[in-house]
């Protein structure tokens, strides 16, 4: 299973390679393709006064699945201290962001272990990062056919789905990925974005809060919450206070000063804010570079000026 850091890494580094795909300079556009979402050039975003109009967070009420037990074969154990080094190495080359080098490393663990399924795994989350979804699933695939309980195997297939807009696919690995294990936080936010994107969002804040009392400790659960309160109901203030949790938990990831700064840019208030975050967002993304979120924070800062400019 992922270590918290690592579950953190991939969610939000999957998220953010999604996001940062827009490069209007006019306005701060929905960056999900989702028809439930409120485009977010025109969203109405309340200020702070209003926050008793908020839609409040629905009663806990736990989605349940129903686990249908699979027979698993013997899963070769990564027994020899090499494997164990460079099975190792990769997850922390993922940790920096080194994803080519996460891909290479995890070949090696292949090759020294064709059978590992944990391994052809990590090699698939490496892939996805750099947005090779083809070739993750390929990976994703071998993982579960020699491991058809491996949880975070199909967890990362359904990001990867969603990545690539399949979504009743990215639907059917997430509700197997729950069925195998309840606390799978990829699986709940997965399915909080399945069910948002068919306009049952009362579902989707259950499964989106179910994410965040199961892991209140990962970042990516406040975000991708956020990302809901924001893009889809329109509240403001509940994104603004998850995106707030975030930056605390997750304070050296650029892609969450990237969306603070989009919401205080869109809700036409605290500029300075919006321009420190982005400024927070560029300087996070030179070691590793990331260049897609680089060009959106300049182009956002881009937006800024022309804002305050006018209002001058």
């Amino acid at each position: 299973m992922l270590s918290r850091h690592r579950i953190v890494l991939v969610l939000i580094s999957l998220v953010a390679l999604v996001a940062v795909a827009c490069t209007s300079t006019e306005s701060v556009p929905d960056d999900t393709g989702d028809p439930t979402v409120v485009p977010l050039a025109t969203e109405i975003v309340e200020p702070a006064s209003t926050s008793d109009e908020q839609p409040s967070p629905t009663a806990t009420v736990r989605p349940r699945a129903t686990v249908t037990p699979t027979p698993e074969p013997e899963e070769t154990p990564v027994s020899e201290s090499e494997s164990v080094n460079f099975y190792l190495r990769g997850f922390s080359s993922i940790s920096r962001g080194e994803y080519v080098d996460a891909e290479r490393t995890f070949t090696t663990v292949i090759e020294l272990e064709p059978k590992f399924a944990r391994g052809w795994d990590g090699r698939g989350q490496a892939l996805m990062l750099q947005g090779k979804f083809e070739e993750a699933m390929l990976d994703f695939d071998r993982a579960i056919e020699l491991k058809p309980n491996l949880s975070i195997a199909y967890a990362n297939r359904s990001l990867t789905r969603i990545a690539m807009d399949d979504i009743d696919g990215a639907e059917r690995d997430a509700r197997r990925a729950y069925e195998l294990d309840e606390d799978s936080v990829a699986a709940q936010l997965v399915l909080g974005r399945v069910y948002a994107r068919e306009g049952d969002t009362a579902t989707a804040l259950q499964w989106f809060d179910t994410a965040v009392e199961t892991d209140p400790e990962d970042a990516s659960t406040w975000w991708w919450r956020g990302r809901f309160f924001r893009d889809v109901l329109g509240a403001g203030n509940a994104a603004l206070d998850d995106f707030n949790t975030a930056v605390e938990l997750a304070p050296a990831q650029a892609a969450l000063y990237l969306d603070r700064a989009q919401l205080y840019i869109q809700a036409e208030i605290e500029p300075e804010l919006a321009r420190a975050d982005l400024e927070e967002a560029i300087s996070l993304s030179q070691d590793p570079k990331l260049p897609k979120i680089i060009d959106r924070a300049e182009n956002l800062l881009t937006v800024l000026d022309e804002r305050v400019a006018a209002v001058q």
